[in-house]
C-alpha cells in the first residue's frame, strides 16, 4: 500500500515536525473511563492531547489506510470495534442469533469473554511495524508510522504540579484518530490463533464453541484458549485475570441448562470462573438468554433517569421534556432490544411497556392515572415498546438488505430465489427459515423475515434508513390499538 498525499504536502512535512518533537501531556483529570475507585491509579486511562494540525493529517491518513484495508478485507470479519457499518448492536445482535439457533438445533454454547490488561498501552512498536509488510504497506508508509509512534515524551499534571518527562516506549496515543486503527492492525492476525468462533469488538474478545456435548465444548476451549494466550504472550499482551475480568459461561435452553455440565476452562492452573451471567459489550447476557437481567437493569436506569428530569420539571418546557427524554431514556429502551426483548416473559414486557408510559405521562405532562391512547402516543411520536423492537428488527433488515450492514449481518437474511417470483419480488422478500422451538421463533434470523415479508413494498424500497424507519412508524401507529 502506498499514500499518495505524504510526499506532496508542506503540511504533511509539518506534521512529521511536531511529531518529531511531541510533548504529549497526560491529564489525571477528568480523564476516569474504567470502572472502580477515583482514588486508585489503575482506573485512570491517559489521554493524549494533540495539535490541531497533528488531528487532521492523522484524519487524511487514517481514511487513506481504513478505505485500503476495506478494499482488500484485511480486516478480520467478526471485528465491530472502529469500524463504519459496525457497532457492539451488530456483534450482539449476530452473537444472540447464534446462541438461539443452537438451542433450536439442541446445541450447547460455550463462551469465554476475554479481558486484556491496558491493551492500547501495551502495543510493542516494533511489532506492530513488522506486520505491517505482510499487510501489503510500502516502506514508505512504515517509515511514515514509525515516525509517528516514536520520540514521544509525557508530562503528568495535577494542580499546579508537573513532572518531568517520561519517554513513551509502547502503546498507541489514546485519544488520537489513528491509534484504534492502529490498535486493529495489531490484533488482525489473533484469528489465526484459534478454531472456535471469535468475536471482537476493539479489546474485548469473545471466544465461541457449539456443540450437543459438554466434553467436546471443554476440550476445544480451552485448546484454543491456550493458544489465544500463547498468541497474547508473543505479542506483549496481557489477560486480566484477576477480579473475575476474564469469565466464561455456557449457554444451554431452559430444558437443557440443568443438565447441561460445567465448563473447565484453565492456563497454566488458573481457572477461569464460570457464571450464570456475564457482561459482554455493555449487554448483560444470562445462560438461558432469557433477557429478564438486561430488561431488570434498562428499567432501574430509565427510573433513575426520569425522576432526575422530574426534580428538574419546573424549568423545562415541552418540547425541552421531550428531547432530554429521547437523549436520556430512548437509547436505553433500544440497546440490543431486537435480541434481548423477544424472550422476555408478558410480565417483563409489560413493566418496560409501564415504565415508558411514565415517561410518556411526564412528557405530556399527565397525571399518572391518565390513561394513554393512540393519539398520546401520535402526539410524542413514539412506538409502543413493543412495536419500537420491530422498528429495529426491521431497521437491520432494511440496512443488510441495502448493504449497509457487516457482511455477517448481512449473512443472516436471505432474499427469495425461487424461480416464479420476479426479481423485483425476490428483492423485497426474504426466506424465512424453518425455526422447531420458542427460542429459535424468537432469533432475528427469524423475526426479520417475518416481519419484513409482511411490509408494503412501497417501505421496503424506502431511499434511505430515515425514511424507512418514518414510514415503519406511521405503519405501526396506526394498526396499533394503543389503550394503556
Amino acid at each position: 500500500m502506498f499514500l499518495p498525499y505524504l510526499s506532496a504536502s508542506s503540511a504533511i512535512s509539518l506534521s512529521l515536525y511536531l511529531h518529531s518533537h511531541k510533548i504529549v501531556k497526560l491529564l489525571n483529570l477528568n480523564l476516569s473511563t474504567r470502572k472502580g475507585s477515583r482514588t486508585e491509579p489503575k482506573n485512570f486511562r491517559p489521554i493524549s492531547l494533540l495539535p490541531l494540525l497533528s488531528k487532521l493529517i492523522e484524519k487524511t491518513i487514517h481514511d487513506q489506510v481504513q478505505n485500503y484495508c476495506n478494499e482488500n478485507n484485511i480486516f478480520f470479519a467478526f471485528q465491530s470495534g472502529f469500524r463504519g457499518k459496525h457497532s457492539t448492536d451488530t456483534c450482539l445482535t449476530y452473537l444472540h442469533d447464534k446462541i438461539l439457533k443452537g438451542f433450536d438445533e439442541g446445541l450447547l454454547t460455550g463462551m469465554i469473554a476475554i479481558d486484556l490488561q491496558k491493551a492500547f498501552d501495551t502495543i510493542d512498536h516494533e511489532i506492530l511495524l513488522s506486520k505491517m509488510p505482510l499487510l501489503g504497506f510500502s516502506n514508505n508508509t512504515i517509515n511514515w508510522f514509525r515516525s509517528y509512534l516514536s520520540n514521544r515524551t509525557f508530562h503528568v499534571s495535577l494542580n499546579s504540579y508537573m513532572s518531568s518527562a517520561g519517554k513513551i516506549v509502547c502503546g498507541v496515543p489514546q485519544g488520537s484518530i489513528l491509534g484504534p486503527l492502529l490498535f486493529l492492525l495489531y490484533i488482525n492476525d489473533m484469528p489465526q490463533a484459534v478454531e472456535s468462533d471469535l468475536f471482537l469488538y476493539a479489546d474485548d474478545s469473545g471466544l465461541v464453541f457449539q456443540h450437543k456435548n459438554i466434553s467436546n465444548i471443554n476440550q476445544q476451549l480451552n485448546k484454543d484458549f491456550h493458544n489465544i494466550c500463547l498468541w497474547f504472550i508473543d505479542n506483549k499482551l496481557s489477560i486480566h485475570f484477576g477480579e473475575d475480568k476474564t469469565k466464561c459461561i455456557l449457554f444451554a435452553s431452559k430444558q437443557k441448562i440443568k443438565h447441561a455440565g460445567k465448563l473447565e476452562i484453565s492456563f497454566n492452573n488458573i481457572e477461569i470462573k464460570q457464571y450464570s451471567s456475564l457482561t459482554y459489550l455493555g449487554c448483560i447476557l444470562d445462560n438461558t438468554l432469557s433477557g429478564e437481567a438486561m430488561a431488570i437493569k434498562t428499567i432501574k436506569k430509565i427510573n433513575a433517569r426520569l425522576k432526575f428530569l422530574q426534580r428538574k420539571n419546573d424549568f423545562l418546557t415541552p418540547d425541552l421534556r421531550r428531547l432530554l427524554c429521547n437523549a436520556l431514556i430512548q437509547p436505553h429502551f433500544d440497546y440490543v432490544c431486537s435480541s434481548w426483548f423477544p424472550n422476555l416473559t408478558q410480565k417483563l414486557k409489560k413493566r418496560l411497556q409501564t415504565t415508558q408510559n411514565k415517561c410518556i405521562r411526564f412528557c405530556l405532562q399527565l397525571s399518572s392515572r391518565t390513561r394513554l391512547t393512540f393519539q398520546h402516543h401520535e402526539k410524542i411520536n413514539w412506538l409502543p415498546i413493543k412495536e419500537r423492537v420491530y422498528q429495529n428488527i426491521l431497521s437491520h433488515v432494511f440496512k443488510s438488505i441495502n448493504n449497509d450492514s457487516p457482511i455477517y449481518m448481512r449473512d443472516i437474511f436471505k432474499t427469495a430465489s425461487q424461480s416464479n417470483i420476479s426479481t423485483r419480488q425476490a428483492y423485497c422478500r426474504l426466506t424465512q427459515p424453518l425455526r422447531k422451538t420458542n427460542m429459535g421463533l424468537n432469533s432475528i434470523s427469524y423475526l426479520g423475515p417475518s416481519l419484513w415479508n409482511k411490509l408494503p413494498e412501497n417501505i421496503k424500497q424506502s431511499s434511505s434508513l430515515n425514511t424507512f424507519k418514518h414510514k415503519v412508524k406511521e405503519l405501526y401507529l396506526k394498526k396499533s390499538p394503543i389503550i394503556l
